[in-house]
């Protein structure tokens, strides 16, 4: 594979365009659930060559949204920059894309949370213009609706699955049909009609914290209410993934406080919001966990990876579960 991207730079006279100085290097970077990363360097210029290899939204054309949504969010300065598209999956299967890299480490919980509550407010004060609404999938409206519907969708090879614990298709069962009964709560979201870009995947290792901070990796972006990242961000199930740490009380509030004073959104309505919500982003998330846990157990994953694994797993596990599906943010 890196001998395959170092020629297909070379063919697409992508060294004089990014302005490589020679020797440069390709080496491998990061793998997710859906995109392989390599790193191409010359020591001065560095970029990040990205492999996309599925779709979470269920897009035709994945890579060229993650591409659009990048130029679009360069305004925030808080994202990296892209400067190449290819989705013709000619060269490569995959569609692919080359973006800005940006040096620094990820985000620390227990350092980092007023940048954290900075960086996400510099990108959802950013206004929404008409490019914004033609290129990003839209949730204004129907933010619980979708949830539900995601979380259906999530849960359909779970609930017939034999690999999948009884105990969890059972609570997973009964909390989705609890949040179908509450979704007309959607109401309290259509009335606030406060509306933002969301990255939709905001764990620590998503960010990158140096002399400034960045939120990368976009590649579910939507138009929606902004309590969906913040609820995110905050989780257990967030927290957990990749520092296994669960924020206390204060730290939450801390981060709330900071992140309203740069948003000026009004408390009251931010937390009722963040009430409503979050258990629909609980069970969003361990939907797709059991989801991925189902999939890694019949091989049927394109792109594994075994710390994903074990993280799903302990999610599963019946007093896990049992707390996460009934968590709030404040206590």
């Amino acid at each position: 594979m890196l001998e395959k991207i170092r020629v297909y730079l070379e063919e697409h006279q992508l060294i004089e365009t990014l302005h490589l100085k020679r020797p440069f290097t390709v080496t491998f970077l990061a793998q997710g659930e859906y995109n392989q990363n390599f790193l191409i360097s010359d020591n001065e210029n560095n970029y990040v060559f990205r492999l996309n290899y599925g779709s979470q939204l269920h897009l035709a054309n994945q890579i060229k949204y993650e591409y659009q949504a990048l130029k679009w969010l360069e305004r925030t300065g808080r994202t990296p920059k892209v400067y190449y598209l290819d989705d013709g999956c000619q060269s490569f299967s995959q569609g692919l894309l080359i973006m800005e890299f940006l040096t620094g480490q990820p985000l620390d919980y227990r350092k980092d949370l007023s940048e954290a509550a900075q960086i996400f407010g510099q990108i959802h004060q950013q206004p929404l213009d008409e490019h914004a609404e033609e290129i990003f999938v839209k949730e204004k409206d129907t933010i619980l609706f979708d949830r539900v519907m995601e979380c259906q969708k999530l849960l359909e090879p779970v609930l017939i699955s034999d690999v999948v614990p009884l105990h969890a298709k059972k609570q997973l069962a009964n909390a989705l049909e609890a949040r179908q009964n509450n979704s007309s709560q959607q109401r309290f979201f259509v009335e606030l009609d406060q509306w933002s870009i969301n990255n939709t995947e905001v764990n620590s290792h998503n960010f990158i914290i140096g002399d400034k901070g960045f939120l990368i990796d976009w590649e579910k972006p939507v138009i929606s209410h902004p309590v969906q990242d913040i609820s995110q961000f905050l989780a257990s199930t967030t927290t957990l993934w990749r520092s296994n740490l669960i924020l206390s009380q204060a730290e939450k509030r801390h981060f709330l406080s900071r992140y309203l004073d740069e948003t000026q959104a009004v408390r009251e309505s931010f937390e009722e919001a963040l009430r409503i919500y979050h258990p629909y982003l609980m069970l969003r998330a361990l939907s797709w966990s059991a989801m991925a846990y189902d999939s890694y157990q019949k091989d049927t994953k394109k792109l594994k990876n075994q710390e994903i694994f074990k993280k799903v797993s302990a999610y599963l596990e019946e007093d896990f579960l049992r707390q996460a599906l009934k968590e709030q943010i404040f206590e």
